[in-house]
C-alpha cells in the first residue's frame, strides 16, 4: 500500500515537473512541424516509377496512380493541394486523381523518351520494361545521368566518358575558396584538358571540379586539403557506379 502510494506521487510529480518544462520553453517549440513529400521535385516520381515498373509493379499510368496513393504524396495533397500545385478547389477524388495521372504520364513518357519502356502492341497504354530501366534501377543511377548514358555514341572515348561523368549532378560537389588553388595546379597535372587556351583556365563550377578529381587517382596526385581526398573518394564512388551502367547499356540496351 505504502509503495503504491509513493508511485502515485512519483508520477504525480514528474507530471508537474514535465508541466513546468513546457511552460519555460513554451508549447509551440515542441510541436512538429508537418512533413511534405517531395516525390513531384525534380525527377523524383519518374525514378521512383522506374523502380516499380523494372519489377513488373507498374505496368500502365492507372497502377501508377494507385501505387501513388500508398505514398505520403497521396495523403498530403488532399490536405494541402496548393504546395503541390492542384488549387485548392481541386481537392475532390476526381480532381486529385486527374491531376497524379498528368504527373504519372509525364514521368513515363520521360522514361519512354530514354527507351525505358516498350509499349504493348495489344494495348497502348499497358508498357514494359526494357534493359534501360532494369539498368537504371539496379544500378541506382538518376534519371539525367542515365539520358546522358543512352546519348552517348557507340565509339565514345575515354574524354567522352569523362565530361559525361563530371556532368553527373549526383556527384559533383561545390568549389570552395580555399581549394581553388590545389585544384588548379592539379589540373596542370591530369591528362585531359578542357578546350580552349590553357592558361586562361581555371576551375570554378562543380563540372570542372569533378573533370580535375576523376583524374587525380590516376596520375596519383596527392590533395594537402582532407576534404579534397574525401571529395575524390565519393565521387570515384560514384563513377563507378555510373560506368558500371554505361558497361550494362553497351551490353544489353543499345
Amino acid at each position: 500500500m505504502i509503495s503504491s502510494h509513493l508511485l502515485f506521487l512519483h508520477t504525480l510529480s514528474s507530471y508537474y515537473l514535465f508541466s513546468s518544462l513546457l511552460l519555460r520553453i513554451g508549447l509551440n517549440d515542441l510541436r512538429l512541424k508537418v512533413v511534405e513529400s517531395h516525390l513531384l521535385a525534380g525527377d523524383n516520381l519518374t525514378e521512383c516509377l522506374n523502380n516499380e515498373i523494372s519489377q513488373g509493379v507498374i505496368t500502365s499510368p492507372e497502377e501508377a496512380v494507385d501505387w501513388i496513393k500508398h505514398t505520403l504524396l497521396f495523403h498530403r495533397i488532399q490536405s494541402n493541394p496548393l504546395y503541390y500545385g492542384l488549387s485548392s478547389s481541386g481537392r475532390g477524388v476526381d480532381n486529385v486523381h486527374s491531376f497524379l495521372l498528368g504527373k504519372c504520364n509525364d514521368a513515363i513518357s520521360k522514361l519512354s523518351g530514354i527507351q525505358a519502356i516498350s509499349s504493348a502492341l495489344d494495348d497502348e497504354e499497358r508498357f514494359s520494361p526494357t534493359a534501360s530501366s532494369s539498368i537504371m534501377s539496379r544500378n541506382f543511377v538518376d534519371f539525367q545521368t542515365m539520358k546522358s548514358i543512352v546519348k552517348l555514341p557507340h565509339d565514345c572515348g575515354p574524354l567522352q566518358l569523362l565530361h559525361m561523368l563530371s556532368r553527373c549532378e549526383k556527384i559533383q560537389t561545390p568549389v570552395r575558396r580555399a581549394e581553388k588553388k590545389e585544384l588548379n595546379e592539379a589540373y596542370r597535372l591530369v591528362k585531359y584538358k578542357f578546350e580552349g587556351p590553357q592558361s586562361k583556365i581555371r576551375i570554378q563550377t562543380p563540372e570542372q571540379k569533378a573533370f580535375v578529381l576523376l583524374q587525380a587517382p590516376i596520375g596519383r596526385h596527392h590533395f594537402r586539403d582532407a576534404s579534397l581526398r574525401r571529395e575524390m573518394s565519393n565521387i570515384l564512388e560514384g563513377a563507378f557506379r555510373v560506368l558500371a551502367a554505361v558497361e550494362d547499356y553497351a551490353r544489353e540496351g543499345s
